[in-house]
């Protein structure tokens, strides 16, 4: 007989929880606008390396002599911090729970491995979109990286488990030992040895492969997930796209509005994983 579906929330909007996330959205646009307006420093990332169109590569208005060069795509960013630290938070909890229902309840450091690579797309991206230098954008690729393996290294496992017939929700040392040295070795090839010009070649060919070994393991083991959550996922991260290509292509380009599309992205992006968290949790397995 089937396992029920988890209807799984990693959020319980409390008040408490509520006000603590919108007053720290609020203190980080507040340290934005201090920053740019009430500190005494102009020009401060003048010395560093950029690319000559930076400046009018986004749609967003950037202010070339303030430390925050684009504070609104700066400021949106915060989506990938709230949700790392509620996952951080749900893989620590797990740590201390004997149920384990799938790899994810039975390997805590998926959730705390999830979570501080969101924290790092998180940094990277606001160091980035407040400097615009190369180093900056180097860092933030390195995190798109992170990101991209995360969920291929996840169908891998599943993969490996289901080929060895050993149930998800045991924990399978060889397995998972092997898979963290494979995959923290292909991210620092990924990021210190692919030539620019082909990352996005890297990136697609993750996709490609993370695309194929998801549909073995819904092929193989059917009906264990929660389809909605990662049909969420996909469409966010398709609109997500869309905008980027829309900042890029400077299509509904307001450079002066509150709302801009590269802002779009990054809320989209995190939306993306955050319900793909909820997906890879959702799996149900006999405890």
């Amino acid at each position: 007989m089937p396992q029920p579906l988890i209807h799984f929330n990693i959020f319980s909007l409390s008040r408490r929880r509520l006000l603590a996330i919108v007053s720290s959205g609020l203190l980080f646009a507040v340290a934005i606008w201090f920053a740019n307006n009430e500190l005494p420093y102009r020009h401060v990332w003048s010395s560093f390396y950029a690319e000559s169109d930076i400046g009018t590569y986004f749609c967003e208005k950037t202010f070339m002599d303030k430390i925050v060069r684009q504070p609104v795509n700066t400021f949106s960013n915060f989506i990938y911090f709230i949700t790392a630290l509620a996952i951080i938070r749900r893989g620590w909890k797990d740590q201390s729970k004997r149920n384990r229902y799938n790899i994810i309840s039975a390997n805590p450091f998926y959730s705390i491995t999830y979570g501080f690579i969101l924290l790092y797309i998180f940094t990277a991206s606001t160091i980035f979109h407040s400097s615009l230098i190369n180093f900056a954008a180097l860092l933030d690729f390195s995190a798109v990286y992170s990101l991209a393996l995360f969920p291929l290294m996840y169908f891998t496992h599943r993969v490996w488990l289901l080929s060895i017939g050993v149930p998800s929700n045991q924990r399978h040392p060889l397995s998972t030992r092997t898979l963290i040295a494979a995959f923290s070795l292909l991210y620092v090839m990924l990021t210190f040895f692919v030539p620019r010009g082909y990352d996005d070649y890297a990136v697609l060919t993750i996709i490609i492969v993370l695309v194929i070994f998801g549909a073995i393991v819904e092929a193989k083991d059917r009906g264990k997930t929660n389809h909605r959550y990662l049909l969420t996922s996909v469409i966010a991260i398709a609109f997500g796209v869309m905008w980027f290509a829309f900042d890029t292509r400077k299509i509904l380009c307001d450079p002066n509005s509150y709302i801009q599309p590269h802002s779009l992205w990054h809320l989209f992006s995190g939306t993306a994983a955050f319900y793909f968290y909820m997906y890879i949790r959702s799996e149900k397995n006999k405890i």
